[in-house]
């Protein structure tokens, strides 16, 4: 069981974030070169989401100051995709929104806010 944050299982969300990755990834010597990166960047996010979970709760971040957070997250999340040298700036783009896409649901769902 991954880390669960108002009845969202974040750990089930990264599982959920690979796969929709790897159909991004739509070659599958292009997914073995960025799987392990990938898990990576789940696990970022996951971490991330539970950073702003307690700085919500706290209040020393609102809706603004997460979404600002989660920009830099993906600025950096897109440079290590584009890392490997076979992903375009197109593909690593494409990549980032299948797992960006899982993770705005899951988030809004968990915290009420839009930050991704």
């Amino acid at each position: 069981m991954g880390q669960v944050i108002n009845g969202v299982d974040f750990g089930q969300v990264a599982k959920n974030a690979i796969a929709e990755a790897k159909i991004a990834a739509a070659n599958a010597t292009i997914w073995n070169s960025l799987n392990d990166i990938i898990k990576n960047i789940t696990d970022s996010l996951k971490a991330d989401v539970q950073v702003i979970a307690k700085r919500k709760l706290s209040g020393e971040f609102n809706e603004k100051d997460a979404a600002i957070f989660m920009e830099d997250q993906k600025i950096v999340a897109r440079m290590r995709i584009r890392s490997i040298a076979v992903v375009g700036m197109q593909l690593a783009e494409d990549i980032w929104n299948a797992i960006a896409k899982v993770f705005r649901t899951a988030i809004q769902t968990a915290l009420g806010w839009t930050v991704i």
